[in-house]
């Protein structure tokens, strides 16, 4: 081999040798009670249900370069009562894991301004899914898309923040591209406000967001007794707080209080019109939840 080859080589592996290289594992997660299902400022379900999600990642480092975290996660739902258990059954009814990638992307030294990145595979899984097989393919898609199984979509999604000591916008790209070939945008403002002085470890989070759903995507929010596809638009506008309290340095309580107003009015037109299921039935409503939180 050619001696400046392998001189090249050798001097490579002395610098790999030399580069300080850390491997670290950290996670979070939370369960609670909400006052029903709200995904993106629509009911899904009007009455109480029970969610929760657990996150794992795995971080590198190297030479103070931080390579980012890849991690999986999983959302879960039971509904509390039997209102949807004909169509979805009842416990443990939705499953929805992913697999993700975050890195930050600082813009000083002393990670005051810096710009937050996620992307993730997300699968949506209804075990007991029940309804939707049957139906005359030849139809085309109806309402209820009944020719479509939906046993399973997957988005993939795309995620930016704004990190800095002031007000915190943000953006988010769905798509789902499995069954609908949808797309959904969402994006706001939030403020984290430290209370120590009412509480050690209790912040505050308002925040103010609006979601853009393309036509596609409202098939995933169909209205009883409103059979016309609704067209694209500004969906609905979020408006709330998000309330931590850090109890140790790894458990803790959360509350959560949003206001959710539909603004297109073909979607408000559904709602009047529509009938017994909730998936778009109210144009304007307030959600809660509370629960417990964790992190490692």
């Amino acid at each position: 081999m050619n001696k400046a080859i392998i001189a090249a080589l050798a001097a490579g592996a002395a610098f790999v040798a030399q580069a300080e290289s850390a491997v670290s594992v950290w996670g979070f997660g939370d369960y609670g009670i909400n006052s029903g299902y709200q995904l993106y400022g629509s009911l899904l379900n009007s009455e109480p249900t029970m969610s929760g999600y657990q996150e794992i990642n795995v971080n590198a480092t190297v030479d103070d370069l931080d390579l980012g975290s890849l991690g999986f996660g999983i959302w879960s739902n039971t509904d509390l009562t039997d209102k949807r258990r004909g169509l979805y059954g009842k416990a443990f009814n939705e499953y929805d894991p992913n697999i993700h990638y975050t890195r930050t992307f600082w813009f000083d030294d002393d990670h005051t301004w810096g710009l937050d990145y996620r992307t993730e595979v997300v699968w949506y899984i209804y075990p007991h899914h029940r309804g939707h097989h049957a139906g005359n393919p030849a139809a085309g898609r109806g309402h209820y898309q009944s020719c479509v199984s939906t046993m399973t979509t997957m988005d993939w999604n795309h995620a930016f923040e704004l990190k800095n000591p002031y007000v915190t916008p943000y953006f988010k790209w769905v798509h789902e591209y499995h069954e609908n070939k949808a797309n959904l945008f969402l994006g706001g403002l939030k403020k984290r406000v430290g209370l120590d002085e009412i509480a050690e470890g209790l912040a505050v989070t308002p925040l103010a967001e609006l979601v853009y759903r393309s036509h596609r995507y409202n098939w995933c929010f169909p209205t009883a007794g409103w059979s016309e596809v609704h067209g694209s638009g500004m969906a609905s506008l979020r408006l709330g707080a998000d309330i931590n309290y850090q109890l140790t340095a790894h458990f803790g309580l959360f509350a959560k209080v949003y206001w959710c107003h539909t603004i297109d009015h073909s979607l408000r037109a559904a709602a009047e019109h529509g009938y017994g299921n909730d998936y778009g039935q109210y144009k304007d409503f307030a959600w809660g939840s509370v629960g417990v939180t964790f992190n490692f």
